[in-house]
């Protein structure tokens, strides 16, 4: 009887571990399908860059396809995890016996097992891991307006596999989940969509900066994008041989306004500084 009780005691105390674990996993997952299909139903969302697309009601299909996009990722995920778990578990349930098996049978399926997982599957298990990453996480979400590699918009799908990111001019790039968890992401609507826009512009060593500054902030001040809660800032940002770099800065309610605001500004700064027979030796526009 005691022997039988030692037989069944692991199997059984592991199979309970296996069951609870199980329970806690999916509750967990639950909760943050829950989260995550509150938080985009309540966000705003808005396009990279101000149009009138050809495309009728683009947001409410965004958001559209990003609860799709959320339901079908924590469904497949709800569903893996079993078959995972029961693999894991006849793995571990087996250690006891496997003195029992022959070492030639057990090196010929750990080569088997270790060629097709390297080989074949790891591209799509690296990616696979990487999309339920970004899942868990809150670094990037449908709707976010980010730059990566230099390309800004809009992110538009988060895959298990990969991410595809909607660009202003609505060309799309394509990002393997692996590779953009290596990327750097400037995301612009993480926590709040105010942009602080600037654009940086070199005027001749011999201006007078506060006719400068004046005409820069008046200019940044005028513009209908401007949030209008400070006053535009202005600063030299380097004194150099043949220029002096200048910034002008001012506040916007999202990235897009930002983006408009980005234009007026240099169109009517450029404008006034001619007018007012300042010139340019440089002329650079940071997106930042």
């Amino acid at each position: 009887m005691l022997e039988y009780l030692r037989e069944i005691s692991y199997p059984l105390s592991l199979t309970l571990i296996f069951l609870f674990l199980n329970f806690l996993v999916r509750f967990k997952i639950t909760k943050v399908e829950r989260s995550k299909l509150k938080n985009i139903k309540k966000r705003r969302l808005e396009e990279a860059v101000e149009t009138d697309s050809p495309v009728d009601n683009q947001m409410s299909d965004l958001r559209t396809k990003g609860i799709e996009d959320i339901e079908g990722k924590f469904n497949f995920i709800r569903s893996l995890f079993p078959i995972l778990s029961f693999v894991l578990w006849i793995l571990l349930i087996l250690i006891p016996y496997l003195d029992r098996i022959s070492n030639v049978y057990i090196s010929v399926i750990a080569a088997v097992v270790s060629v097709v997982a390297g080989l074949a599957l790891r591209p799509f298990l690296e990616n696979l891991f990487s999309g339920v990453v970004i899942s868990f996480f809150k670094s990037i979400r449908v709707g976010d307006t980010v730059r990566i590699d230099g390309h800004y918009g809009i992110i538009e799908e988060i895959g298990l596999a990969y991410s595809i990111l909607k660009r202003w001019d609505w060309n799309r790039i394509v990002i393997p989940n692996t590779k953009l968890l290596q990327k750097e992401i400037e995301n612009m609507t993480m926590n709040d969509h105010f942009i602080w826009a600037h654009v940086e512009f070199f005027v001749a060593p011999n201006s007078d900066l506060s006719n400068v500054e004046e005409i820069a902030k008046k200019v940044a001040r005028e513009s209908q994008y401007f949030l209008g809660n400070e006053e535009p800032a202005f600063w030299v940002m380097d004194l150099m041989k043949d220029s002096i770099r200048c910034w002008i800065a001012a506040w916007t309610k999202t990235p897009s306004e930002a983006w408009e605001l980005r234009n007026q500004v240099r169109t009517e700064l450029l404008k006034e500084l001619q007018k007012n027979g300042i010139s340019f030796h440089q002329y650079h526009i940071s997106q930042t």
